[in-house]
């Protein structure tokens, strides 16, 4: 059950002609159909048709359901085994991924009231840790972090913490409030520092903050990126440009307000001696790291609205990013267990000269790795993994509803709308599910919906 990285392909993949299903004989008539109805509706019909599971399938789609879907029992059986419990948020998360769309868990019925073609599709799971279901969960994120942000420029910044740290993390998951915190404290600390008067008027910095706990190999690497506005505002609405950070104290002032907290939390919820392996420890950081932990907070060029909605668009994509995508994922063996993929080192992404990179690195892992390495970045039931800070906090006394916002309500209202299951897939892949291949749109016939949940045969 070992992971092998290399830098080159280590299977022997032979390309095969692209996989059109719409060209199957039993399909030409609702192409057909489709052709008569106009150009629109044919092309619709044909994106549907080539993205149907089977389609997908046959041109080595590869879905992380369906390496869950053969191995998850496997996996529980083995960690019941050797005594290494699951977290029941994981169990949860992953069952329900594994129902997702399944039809014995409840369908919405279609019928075409034209041609009476019908349209079957199963109901969604809601799971933070499911592909699709997740993605419309970051498209709503991303939505409420553009509505809000107020009109100016905005910041990026990444808070690392030191490897040695890690084991902590995923051994106590309430320290990810504190890395959280440390955060919050280091850019409250920036405004008001030891001005009595900027306390008085509790001048704050407005930003957001979502965690991260894998790096692109997914191992378990927890860090805080932060979308910040460039001002300050206090309580009388008083709004003062800020745009300058020192990257020396911001090192230095989060490596020491987050090994003070941890030591805290620890010193408060742990043995004696575990607390004081952790002090020897903070000791030896402190000695190690002189200029503090790695940030990383470029100044961006925001001169007007599109500029900042570019940086703002970009954090939020960049923040809700799921570790592992399936378009990684090259191949999945099923008969040995084996899962092949992909990632680009990070580390290259400062690099100009392709000389000098250390090139894309391809993984070779066993599915009971593979299942491991991404459902150790499932959060606890309610943990919220993206929080509101300064003037942009939910309960923050600093009214900020007179201050122009990055976007018009109008457009808001639009991204929201965008979020249903149906204006999604016409988004992302570009056909209407329910627009029939007559041209007609199918209607929902609620006695034919099918709800596990409310039917006879649960109880």
């Amino acid at each position: 059950m070992s992971t092998v990285v290399t830098s080159f392909l280590p299977i022997d993949i032979k390309p095969k002609p692209y996989f059109v299903y719409s060209k199957s004989p039993i399909l030409q008539h609702k192409l057909l159909a489709a052709a008569e109805a106009g150009f629109d509706i044919y092309e619709n019909e044909y994106n549907k048709i080539n993205n149907l599971p089977y389609a997908l399938k046959e041109n080595d789609h590869i879905s992380i359901q369906e390496i869950f879907i053969d191995n998850w029992e496997e996996f529980k059986a083995h960690c019941a085994s050797i005594n290494k419990p699951i977290r029941q948020s994981i169990i949860k998360n992953v069952e329900d991924m594994i129902d997702c769309r399944n039809f014995k868990k409840g369908y919405l019925f279609y019928e075409c009231p034209n041609c009476k073609d019908i349209y079957i599709r199963g109901l969604s799971c809601h799971s933070r840790f499911c592909v699709s279901c997740g993605k419309k969960y970051r498209d709503a994120r991303a939505n409420k972090i553009a509505e809000t942000c107020i009109l100016v420029p905005h910041r990026h910044i990444t808070w690392t913490i030191d490897s040695s740290l890690r084991n902590y993390f995923q051994k106590y998951k309430e320290l990810y409030n504190e890395l959280f915190e440390a955060v919050n404290d280091v850019l409250t600390f920036v405004i008001q520092g030891k001005s009595k008067a900027a306390k008085k008027r509790n001048e704050r910095l407005g930003f957001i903050s979502t965690l991260h706990t894998f790096g692109r190999d997914m191992k378990h690497n927890p860090h805080i990126h932060t979308l910040i506005a460039e001002c300050t505002i206090d309580n009388t609405g008083k709004k003062k440009p800020f745009n300058y950070f020192n990257y020396d104290s911001l090192r230095k002032s989060f490596m020491n307000q987050l090994l003070k907290r941890m030591y805290t939390f620890l010193k408060n919820n742990i043995s004696k001696e575990e607390a004081q392996k952790f002090y020897i420890l903070k000791s030896k950081i402190y000695s190690n790291k002189k200029n503090g932990f790695y940030v990383h907070a470029p100044q961006i060029q925001c001169k007007n609205s599109k500029q900042i909605k570019k940086i703002v668009n970009y954090i939020c994509r960049y923040a809700g990013h799921p570790a592992m995508s399936e378009s990684r994922i090259i191949k999945y063996d099923s008969e040995n267990k084996m899962v092949y993929y992909y990632y680009d080192p990070h580390e290259d992404d400062a690099i100009l000269d392709e000389n000098d990179k250390i090139g894309r690195q391809y993984v070779t892992e066993s599915f009971f790795d593979f299942i491991a390495k991404l459902i150790i970045h499932i959060p606890e039931e309610g943990v919220h993994t993206t929080r509101y800070y300064g003037f942009y906090a939910n309960h923050s006394s600093i009214n900020i509803d007179h201050q122009p916002k990055l976007y018009k309500k109008h457009k808001i209202d639009k991204m929201k709308k965008n979020l249903s299951w149906r204006d999604r897939l016409i988004s992302s892949y570009k056909y209407d599910p329910i627009l029939c291949h007559c041209g007609h749109t199918m209607k929902i016939i609620p006695e034919l919906c099918y709800f596990a949940d409310y039917s006879k045969e649960d109880g």
